[in-house]
């Protein structure tokens, strides 16, 4: 079971309302039309869903499984991670507030920064209603 307030106390922990506070900022970024902007977002998506499947099914494997699963989980992780900063570069070359990436913390923050990813499907998947 998830104790939503017992993550919340964790250092490293990042809110319902926090995330959803740098999803606004980010889809700011993207009332932009530069046609590569909006193809990098797509990398984003499609590296969190990879991302995503794989965390999530990380519920349900054996130590073995993990052992076994661990570098390609990582692989992914750093595939999000990369594709975020380079859509954050772009917001910067384009001009576009990017201070989203502050909130958001730096990328050694791994654990927040896969939280994140999680948020980001969550509200994608309400946005599609």
């Amino acid at each position: 079971m998830l104790d939503y307030t017992e993550y919340l106390k964790k250092k490293d922990a990042m809110s319902f309302e926090e995330a959803l506070d740098i999803y606004n900022s980010i889809f700011e970024a993207l009332e932009n039309q530069d046609e590569y902007l909006h193809e990098l977002w797509e990398e984003v998506i499609n590296s969190i869903l990879a991302y995503s499947k794989m965390r999530t099914n990380w519920n349900y494997f054996s130590r073995e499984e993990k052992m076994e699963k661990d570098p390609q989980r990582t692989g992914l992780h750093n595939q999000f991670i990369t594709n975020l900063k380079a859509f954050h570069r772009l917001t910067e070359q384009l001009g576009i507030n990017g201070d989203w990436m502050t909130k958001l913390g730096p990328s050694e923050d791994r654990k927040r920064w896969g939280d994140f990813a999680g948020y980001i499907l969550c509200f994608e998947n309400i946005k599609a209603r």
